[in-house]
């Protein structure tokens, strides 16, 4: 039985990408994974668009309301 991966997405004002990054990572062969997302402040869509992703069982997702920057937020994770 293989380990399982956590995956530590930190992003900031990604609407135009981060739909595409989330199914890239959940399309992977490789299946004993959490993804990690964690919204650094965005003031753009992409809050939206994330809790698109929030029933499922391999996705947390965590919402700020300001941007620390992304050591701070990786730190987090």
């Amino acid at each position: 039985m293989s380990a399982k991966v956590s995956i530590i997405l930190s992003i900031y004002n990604s609407e135009k990408s981060v739909k595409k990054t989330i199914q890239s990572i959940l399309n992977q062969d490789y299946k004993r994974f959490e993804l990690i997302v964690i919204n650094d402040g965005s003031t753009d869509n992409t809050k939206k668009i994330l809790a698109k992703y929030k029933k499922q069982n391999k996705i947390r997702i965590f919402n700020f309301d300001h941007n620390l920057g992304l050591a701070g937020r990786l730190n987090f994770g």
